[in-house]
């Protein structure tokens, strides 16, 4: 059984015409799934997160600063314009995201489709991103005494700065994010140099990609990754699925197929106590990716 974390507010996650995020994608991939009757499921609707709990991650500073750009329709950097209709769609992402976590933690197998927002850090937004919903999450769960540790398992094909920043000199978390070489593509941070600070030191892994990977390189990192989350054995492990490392993906380069995904989420059936968030992804073909990963995750 697939648990599915979904809210009607996440169609007002939308940054206007013409932008490249497209919050439609979550609607169209429900209504695959009704149709095509693949696999059971059940659908969960999330609350909106706390203010209290949004600053575990971020400064209060920069919620207030969020707070007043969306009353005046401001942007929080250039690709990131905010408005009460997003704010409170971010509001329920991040909701939806430690509902996830609280799910997994059961031992359910649950997706969030608006998470991964691991662009936002303490005190900034970019990369569409505003709260980052799977730190929330995690230093919910540690706050509360359920987890002590966490692994995040990032491929989303840009590197997530705001994750790695927030969690930098924490050794209770470990970030691994794998995606195109920074040199060529946006954000341009996350090198294997990376490896954090203070007591977080080694605790920060990138591993990246040259334009053009296919498959094969894309693969042999993620069981790389994959060696890490074993020897880590945190316990709980948030996987940030980005459907942007596909091959008609408009913004990166890296060229996995339609059945690249399968075989990735037979990869990822094997790690229990893990929440999927639906991250970035700008192709039209984002519900089948989805649904393709979902054919390996849920196999018998």
């Amino acid at each position: 059984m697939l648990h599915i974390i979904y809210h009607p507010e996440y169609l007002n996650y939308s940054f206007g015409p013409g932008h490249p995020f497209w919050p439609q994608r979550a609607k169209i991939f429900l209504e695959l799934i009704k149709r095509q009757k693949r696999f059971a499921y059940t659908l969960h609707t999330p609350a909106k997160a706390m203010r209290q709990d949004l600053e575990l991650a971020h400064t209060r500073e920069y919620l207030d600063r969020v707070m007043q750009l969306a009353k005046t329709r401001g942007a929080l950097s250039i690709d990131t314009p905010v408005s009460e209709g997003i704010l409170d769609a971010a509001y329920y992402c991040a909701g939806g995201t430690e509902l996830a976590s609280r799910l997994a933690l059961e031992g359910k197998r649950v997706i969030n489709l608006l998470g991964g927002l691991h662009h936002a850090g303490k005190n900034n937004a970019s990369g569409f991103c505003i709260f980052n919903d799977h730190a929330i999450a995690i230093k919910k769960l540690q706050k509360q005494k359920k987890i002590k540790t966490a692994f995040v398992f990032d491929i989303d094909v840009h590197a997530g700065q705001g994750t790695q920043e927030i969690f930098y000199d924490d050794p209770t978390v470990f970030t691994l994010s794998i995606h195109q070489d920074p040199r060529t593509i946006y954000p341009g941070v996350g090198f294997p140099n990376e490896t954090g600070d203070g007591k977080g030191k080694g605790f920060n892994r990138n591993i990246i990609l040259a334009p053009g990977s296919g498959e094969a390189e894309f693969l042999q990192a993620v069981r790389e990754g994959l060696s890490l989350h074993a020897k880590f054995n945190a316990n709980f492990t948030v996987l940030v699925l980005g459907a942007d490392t596909y091959k008609g993906d408009p913004l990166a380069d890296i060229k996995l197929e339609l059945e690249s995904y399968q075989t990735l989420g037979r990869l990822f059936s094997k790690i229990k106590r893990m929440c999927v968030l639906c991250a970035g992804g700008y192709s039209k073909q984002v519900p089948e990716i989805w649904l393709a990963f979902l054919d390996g995750f849920l196999e018998r």
